[in-house]
């Protein structure tokens, strides 16, 4: 029986055209594999949504995410595949399906001996959910049965999965502002863990079964300091980052003209933040243009003039050549080489602070209202208070009492009399 190596497999499963869905441009199908060349010399490679796995794609309303989904629905089907639509927010168009499947062209080799499939044959593979609440797209992946998914299905898409999350979670200024009661449940803390539980079923049905499964999802504006309004996705826990496999951004932000001097603006771009697993870096932007016409989505040149860049990125599109001026800081000199000398820091004493004897007989003598504060302060020698001072307090609430009744008077002053003798025993100890 003929074996081959681990890595004679690997080589032949990353080099096999089945285990890829085609988004019919190749230098997007080729940086989703995590690749920057589109083929190569020694074998062809093929590229597109990896199976098995889990890939988002975000971007705002209408940016393009639904006709990307369409175009990875039609090579699914023309490839002999099922696929299952499911509709998180608006019902698909029949029409523009109808459209693209019909001029739809496969980039993959055709058997000769193949013959096209009708329209008809291929909308029988073409299976259709409307699911109107969070609850129902929960119970419709996390119970597959042998009859769902139906066999031989090859591709999933879930058409705007955020508007499912809002809705069940809505971000208000009455709930955040008003305080809530101790005890009073709160309905966003069951947010993260109902995503991640979401991740973990998508990862489990895409992996048992060898399904690609894509996610569309809208954005929303973050503000970020330093950075202003940046675009982010509307999903963005880290338990459902972690999940993903692929992320792709949609934008239309740019505009350029073309090698005829044409003015290009309705053109979209798709820029990979994550593929296969592997977080794209910063400064290495992938960036693929495309548009949207009536057969589907067209591959677009982009300029190699980086007049404008991306904004999920701060570096440019194709790094410039041209530098940038410099400014040059004085150096730091060290205090040795300056003949600076601190005041007061040689020759005195630490303890005198720079204060000399003589500086004690220019300061003033205290005001006349701080006269014998100090006796009140602290007792005499021997701990003891004295006798005047003690017949004075006396006096002294003998005065505040006056005008009351003798028997009052008297029964007061012995109360004060007797208070300050025990203070007296307690100091004379």
């Amino acid at each position: 029986m003929p074996t081959v190596s681990a890595a004679q497999a690997l080589q032949d499963l990353k080099s096999s055209h089945t285990r890829c869905i085609s988004t019919g441009l190749n230098l997007l199908d080729a940086f989703l594999q995590n690749r920057e060349s589109v083929s190569s010399d020694v074998e062809p490679l093929y590229g597109g949504i990896s199976r098995g796995k889990v890939t988002e794609v975000y971007g705002p309303p209408g940016v393009g995410k639904t006709a990307l989904g369409m175009q990875l629905a039609a090579s699914a089907l023309h490839a002999g595949e099922g696929v299952i639509w499911v509709d998180a927010s608006h019902p698909v168009s029949g029409t523009r399906l109808s459209q693209i499947l019909t001029s739809f062209k496969p980039s993959l080799p055709q058997s000769p001996t193949k013959e096209a499939r009708t329209l008809p044959d291929l909308l029988e593979t073409f299976t259709h959910f409307s699911t109107p609440t969070l609850a129902h797209l929960i119970a419709l992946l996390s119970h597959p049965t042998q009859h769902f998914p139906p066999r031989n299905t090859g591709l999933i898409i879930i058409d705007s999965l955020s508007t499912l999350i809002s809705s069940e979670f809505p971000r208000t200024v009455d709930s955040t502002a008003t305080p809530r009661k101790p005890g009073a449940p709160n309905p966003s803390a069951r947010k993260f863990p109902i995503l991640q539980y979401l991740i973990t079923t998508l990862q489990k049905l895409a992996a048992t079964r060898n399904i690609a499964i894509v996610v569309f999802s809208q954005c929303v504006t973050k503000m970020r300091p330093g950075a202003g309004a940046v675009l982010v996705p509307a999903i963005n826990t880290t338990a459902w980052e972690l999940g993903l496999d692929c992320r792709v951004a949609l934008f239309r932000d740019w505009s350029w003209d073309d090698e005829e001097g044409r003015l290009v603006d309705d053109a979209r771009l798709a820029q990979i933040i994550k593929a296969e697993g592997i977080a794209v870096p910063e400064g290495r932007a992938r960036l693929a243009g495309f548009s949207i016409a009536d057969n589907g989505l067209t591959l677009l040149t982009l300029p190699t003039i980086p007049t404008l860049t991306s904004p999920h990125a701060p570096a440019p599109l194709i790094p410039s050549t041209t530098t940038t001026p410099t400014l040059s800081l004085p150096l730091k000199r060290k205090l040795s080489a300056t003949d600076l000398e601190i005041p007061d820091s040689e020759g005195e004493d630490d303890e005198d602070y720079g204060w000399a004897e003589e500086d004690e007989e220019d300061v003033p003598p205290p005001p006349p209202q701080w006269q014998g504060s100090e006796d009140h302060l602290a007792p005499g020698e021997g701990g003891e208070l004295e006798a005047e001072e003690i017949d004075v307090e006396l006096n002294f609430e003998d005065e505040l009492v006056e005008g009351r009744g003798d028997g009052e008077q008297k029964e007061r002053s012995g109360i004060g009399r007797t208070e300050i003798e025990d203070s007296e025993d307690e100091l004379a100890l």
